[in-house]
């Protein structure tokens, strides 16, 4: 009975402390969200980011909920904090990016009812962009296409020089990959021979072009194996 009880006392002290060394969840309980220095908090923020987007999310939720409670006390505080959460979870060009972690962020936000119209738009237009094609989902693709064997998928804006480039390099990557642009912008379709291009409806609310390029890989089931990666090349 004894030793019973000693391993499941280690047991207990071992899960506890998987569940508390992350360093996150006590961030912003040793801090206070303060924009008079606005490039030290943004620096604070940003490390926050980077830790949470490692951190269990358990964790970084509750760390997420604390700092919204302490900034939403101000209203200028808490605009400026959201904007920097929608750009560092929320942007798929972000190191930081995490669809969960902007998805809890979002809803705790819209439930305050502190952003105006435009703002509160603005979220939501992006929480439902991180709502689809996750790891694990069915793919969604506002277009009809059918599916044939492992494809990348890359949203494209063919107004971009970046995007173009995107589709050369991608297709030296990812060879052997089915390779579909999803495109939006002006003229014609590209009429590379290494994809199959095709134009997003102007009405559809799955991808956000204005994040592009970027792109999502699927498997021959049509389910998502690699979620939203930015296509962008910081380099050239």
């Amino acid at each position: 009975m004894r030793n019973t009880f000693l391993a499941l006392f280690v047991a207990m002290t071992i899960i506890s402390g998987c569940r508390s060394n992350s360093g996150i969840r006590a961030y912003w309980s040793e801090r206070t969200p303060n924009i008079d220095d606005i490039a030290a908090a943004e620096e604070e923020f940003t490390n926050f980011a980077e830790l949470a987007v490692d951190a269990p999310e358990a964790d970084a939720f509750y760390a997420v909920d604390q700092l919204l409670r302490k900034a939403s006390k101000d209203e200028v505080t808490f605009i400026v904090y959201t904007d920097w959460i929608a750009r560092g979870f929320g942007l798929v060009a972000s190191p930081c990016y995490s669809p969960s972690i902007f998805t809890h962020a979002a809803k705790t936000i819209l439930r305050k009812r502190i952003l105006d119209s435009y703002l509160t738009a603005e979220y939501k237009k992006r929480l439902e962009f991180c709502s689809h094609n996750r790891v694990g989902d069915k793919a969604k693709l506002a277009v009809d296409l059918p599916i044939e064997g492992r494809m990348l998928i890359l949203v494209v804006d063919q107004d971009c020089p970046s995007c173009r480039k995107a589709m050369e390099r991608l297709a030296k990557e990812w060879e052997g990959l089915g390779l579909v642009a999803l495109c939006v912008g002006h003229g014609a379709l590209p009429g590379d021979p290494d994809w199959k291009c095709l134009r997003l409806p102007n009405n559809q609310n799955i991808f956000d072009a204005g994040q592009s390029p970027f792109y999502f890989v699927i498997g021959a089931d049509g389910i998502v194996e690699q979620a939203y990666k930015s296509a962008y090349d910081y380099e050239n």
